[in-house]
């Protein structure tokens, strides 16, 4: 039986986009997005059609894939959009939908819905302006009970690097386990007086200068730069970051020039004091600036947020 999986972008019905801050589904989690680990997942099941379309409700793309893979012979499609991380097992998934006696299978957790369905050709063919909103088509109910974590936010994103970091999900990062619950790529550059403690994730093409410290479940993401003497506690840094030299930051993510410290619900622009810079778009050594060695000082209890 030929399947098709359609991944939707922008994420689930109760994302609250007003709630979200920084977060944005392009971050990586340890090396890959989340988007690249459901496609990895539905590949093991030997998927030959998988596309990833935009959920705006005003694109027919969806819903007019859905139909021409019908058309094709495609028996069954399974809808993924990007609410949630969830390590359901697939393989269940489809047994209980074969068994069951309804066209649409839907999946939830103890919170409700989770934008995850299965639908067979029939359905989509004989609705095909519904299948545009599968909640309106009667469906079977399948709970699952295992890891999840509903991304609606810079919090629920750090939750998800912890558990990951801590072995309570079963994400694997990218790059070489050097040691325990330490992931380093071949290509990141660490100094030799880093202090890089357990759990903690540096990916490819990072560099890590001397005297930082790194510790409490921390990840670098790929091409990023930590200066001198900087430390990063309970913090995640987004690709193509530069970070000043001498800062704290903890409970927080940095996304080129933005911060969101997660424990006061505060986002900050770095860049106009020069604490931080996107890669490709600015001096990676801005820092080096006299202006900026007198702006640092005064600007760096807001970085340091801890």
């Amino acid at each position: 039986m030929e399947m098709g999986v359609l991944v939707t972008a922008g994420g689930g019905a109760d994302s609250a986009l007003d709630e979200s801050g920084l977060w944005t589904p392009s971050w990586p989690v340890l090396g890959k997005t989340v988007l690249q680990r459901w496609v990895e997942r539905v590949q093991c099941l030997g998927v030959g059609l998988v596309s990833v379309v935009d959920r705006n409700p005003h694109e027919r793309h969806r819903v007019h894939t859905m139909v021409e893979w019908a058309k094709e012979g495609v028996e069954q499609i399974l809808l993924i959009a990007l609410g949630s991380y969830a390590e359901i097992d697939l393989l269940d998934l489809i047994r209980f939908h074969s068994e069951g006696r309804r066209q649409v299978t839907k999946v939830f957790d103890q919170q409700g819905p989770l934008g995850i369905s299965l639908l067979d050709r029939g359905c989509i063919l004989a609705n095909r302006e519904e299948a545009n909103q599968d909640g309106d088509l009667p469906s079977s109910r399948y709970d699952f009970l295992g890891y999840v974590v509903r991304l609606s936010s810079t919090a629920k994103y750090r939750q998800l690097v912890e558990d990951a970091l801590e072995g309570r999900c079963g994400i694997q990062p990218t790059g070489s386990q050097i040691q325990k619950s330490v992931w380093i790529d071949e290509t990141a550059q660490v100094d030799a007086s880093a202090q890089i403690q357990a759990p903690c994730y540096i990916g490819p093409a990072t560099k890590i200068k001397a005297g930082v410290a790194i510790k409490g479940c921390s990840s670098v993401e790929r091409n990023c730069e930590i200066d001198l003497g900087t430390s990063l506690n309970h913090t995640s840094i987004q690709p193509n970051t530069y970070v000043a030299p001498g800062l704290y930051f903890r409970e927080s993510v940095v996304d080129g020039t933005r911060l969101e410290h997660l424990a006061r619900g505060v986002t900050l622009d770095l860049g106009t004091a020069g604490l931080s810079a996107r890669i490709g778009t600015q001096a990676r050594h801005a820092h080096r600036s006299p202006k900026l060695a007198l702006v640092s000082q005064s600007a760096r209890p807001d970085a340091k947020a801890g």
